[in-house]
């Protein structure tokens, strides 16, 4: 079996604008395609809002210019739980970053469990018998 080239030839293809409406044909004039005309306009104009408008004087809006203020002058907003410095789990933590930074290796993981074969001491010899059952019919 012979492998066969494929050749890519790019040629410019023009494309009609003319799109053939599909469906009955509307009036331009009707009440209902006025109202999707001027919709349309107000849509490029950024003059129509969808959803539930703001109100600016509530709680959360003011909560928000609070933490956009923050944001601004701290760079970050700080959240979750506070940190203790002080206690046992800090100061671990503490102690591991050292020794890293010091270059000791950690062992990571949970610690390997060595396991031993305990004999059983053997107090006598029991013989067992194999018997065939057959099931009734």
């Amino acid at each position: 079996m012979k492998k066969t080239e494929k050749q890519v030839v790019e040629t410019p293809v023009t494309v009609e604008s003319a799109v053939k409406q599909l469906g009955r044909p509307a009036d331009p004039t009707s009440k209902r395609q006025v109202l999707i005309k001027e919709r349309e306009e107000r849509r490029q104009s950024g003059a129509l809002k969808k959803g539930r408008p703001v109100v600016e004087t509530s709680k959360r809006q003011e909560l928000l210019k609070v933490r956009a203020a923050k944001i601004e002058a701290e760079g970050s907003l700080k959240k979750g739980r506070p940190v203790i410095g002080t206690s046992k789990r800090q100061e671990l933590l503490k102690a591991r970053a050292e020794k890293v930074a010091a270059g000791i290796s950690l062992k990571k993981g949970r610690p390997k469990v060595t396991t031993t074969l305990a004999e059983v001491p053997v107090t006598g010899l029991v013989e067992i018998e194999r018997v065939k059952v057959e099931a009734p019919e």
